[in-house]
């Protein structure tokens, strides 16, 4: 194909992008609104909406004229949504996680309620390992699966949730005054991973990390847990790396950006 043509095909599909944007923004739309939102001419926009509508993608209302979007998009969407279900995905990358470093990983996720649930589990390779089951609700406030979702939250969200929590003890080393939980999570924020350093029970060390979901929101996180005597400050941080970087790949299935999460995390110390 010569230079002229592809830039003319991708001309082609910036237009149909554009005008598909322009019906949804508006809809029901008229032709004048769509082609304003598109930047396009009447006839133009016209000639790209008949295409559309031919193949389902936009429909007309017969009666006023309207535009909308068709059940194209939805049969597309249906299936972009099961393609990239967050367990599927995961779980090379858990079992990755697991066969790095020999400790057990999972992935939550934030689900109705605000409930942080265990989506998916992998043990670790050692006679002691963390036990995990997938339906085990974990606490925010004590988990890095829990702070690392509240870091990445916006922080008007964050701060409501923070007030709804009952930030009980589970163990000594738990945090339960609001003030020193938004230190944490500033901490988290800066460093790029949480940290739950027997916050949740006593002789066990967690690093997380959050993970967006396809709409870019915070909605998953994955970690590595082991006891503490094993998971020792100087592995921390390459733990973390691995997280980050499975993290990236994650999102990366959804067509996300890289995150502006930092690659190479900050030392925790």
């Amino acid at each position: 194909m010569s230079g002229d043509r592809a830039r003319a095909g991708f001309q082609a599909v910036e237009r149909l992008v554009a005008v598909v944007d322009g019906v949804r923004a508006t809809q029901p739309a008229s032709l004048a609104q769509v082609a304003r939102a598109a930047g396009l001419t009447e006839p133009t926009t016209l000639r790209y909406l008949t295409a559309l509508r031919d193949h389902r993608v936009v429909r007309r209302d017969p009666a006023t004229g309207l535009y909308g979007l068709g059940v194209r998009l939805q049969e597309w969407g249906a299936a972009a949504a099961g393609a990239y279900d967050p367990v599927e995905a995961a779980a090379p990358l858990l079992e990755g996680l697991v066969e790095e470093h020999g400790e057990t990983a999972e992935l939550v996720g934030v689900e109705a309620g605000d409930r942080l649930v265990v989506l998916d589990a992998r043990q670790g390779t050692h006679g002691i390992s963390r036990a995990v089951r997938v339906g085990d609700e974990e606490p925010w406030h004590t988990t890095a699966v829990g702070k690392s979702l509240l870091a990445a939250l916006p922080p008007e969200r964050a701060e409501r949730l923070l007030r709804s929590l009952d930030l009980s003890a589970l163990t000594e080393r738990s945090l339960t005054e609001p003030a020193a939980v938004r230190r944490d999570l500033e901490t988290t924020r800066r460093r790029g991973f949480a940290l739950d350093d027997e916050e949740s029970e006593l002789g066990l060390r967690c690093v997380g990390v959050a993970v967006r979901d396809g709409a870019g929101h915070p909605t998953y996180a994955i970690s590595v847990s082991g006891p503490s005597y094993r998971v020792t400050e100087d592995r921390i941080d390459g733990i973390a790396r691995s997280l980050r970087r499975a993290a990236d790949e994650l999102e990366s299935a959804w067509g996300l950006s890289p995150s502006t999460h930092p690659s190479d995390p900050e030392p925790h110390a």
